[in-house]
């Protein structure tokens, strides 16, 4: 499926997912007309991360992707330092973070594929990175005053648009490609990761420091080589270990900074 279509489903059924969570905790899900329009900044914001990214997977290599996307953090820590009063850089966050995203390279080291040439994919994901990083430090100050349902509803509802949009303009979709390994990542994708975890992850950053919260996106990929050495009998590497240790290090020392 190609990435503006694939978009577009995995957020059409996020949105439903979303709504009918919000229904449940009896949450206001209609604007109020000071939210309009902060709900459509986020709304672009959140559009073009997922184009981007979606786009930017087609054109490098999975690695290099982890590695790419694991720059949020860093940029999240800069930008709360300036946007955040109470979540500014210290020694301890620079220190820390430094050592998580070392941890980040060792693991991926067999991985990167520095002699295979990515420009245009590597650019746009380092861009759908930074797109994260500002979301991140806004949904930080709009969450503090509009609900976390309703953020995310509106979020996803306006994606809609454009990746639609885009899809019917630049792509093609054979309907015959649609079999069951495709059905079951396209709503693992929607009921996971974009519905549940979404709700999850605004919920505690309304709560917790950005910066300290983004540094445990670190962990990701770490879990992703971890469970294809379960899944997929990969082998457990020192690299692997030695990386774990590291990102685990730089996490606890920025939560202590």
């Amino acid at each position: 499926m190609p990435p503006f279509l694939l978009a577009g489903v995995r957020f059409t059924i996020s949105t439903l997912i979303v709504g009918i969570c919000g229904k449940l905790a009896k949450e206001d899900l209609k604007p109020l007309r000071n939210e309009i329009l902060p709900l459509l900044i986020i709304a672009v914001l959140f559009s073009a991360q997922i184009c981007t990214f979606n786009l930017g997977m087609k054109y490098t290599l999975a690695g290099r992707s982890s590695i790419l996307m694991s720059m949020n953090p860093i940029f999240v820590a800069v930008l709360a330092h300036f946007f955040i009063p109470k979540d500014r850089l210290n020694t301890k966050k620079v220190i820390g973070l430094a050592l998580a995203f070392l941890g980040m390279l060792v693991v991926f080291r067999d991985k990167i594929n520095v002699s295979q040439t990515r420009i245009i994919g590597d650019t746009i994901m380092i861009i759908s990175a930074f797109l994260v990083s500002i979301m991140t430090i806004i949904t930080k100050k709009i969450v503090q005053n509009i609900n976390t349902y309703k953020l995310l509803f509106w979020q996803m509802l306006i994606g809609l648009i454009p990746f639609f949009g885009l899809s019917f303009i630049f792509e093609e979709f054979n309907w015959q490609n649609i079999n069951t390994n495709l059905i079951i990542s396209a709503l693992y994708m929607s009921f996971i990761i974009s519905g549940f975890t979404f709700i999850l992850w605004t919920l505690l950053l309304k709560r917790y420091s950005a910066s300290k919260l983004s540094a445990f996106i670190f962990i990701m990929p770490i879990f992703g080589v971890g469970l294809s050495s379960i899944m997929l009998n990969d082998p457990i590497t020192a690299y692997l270990v030695i990386g774990t240790v590291l990102v685990a290090l730089g996490i606890y020392i920025v939560n202590k900074g």
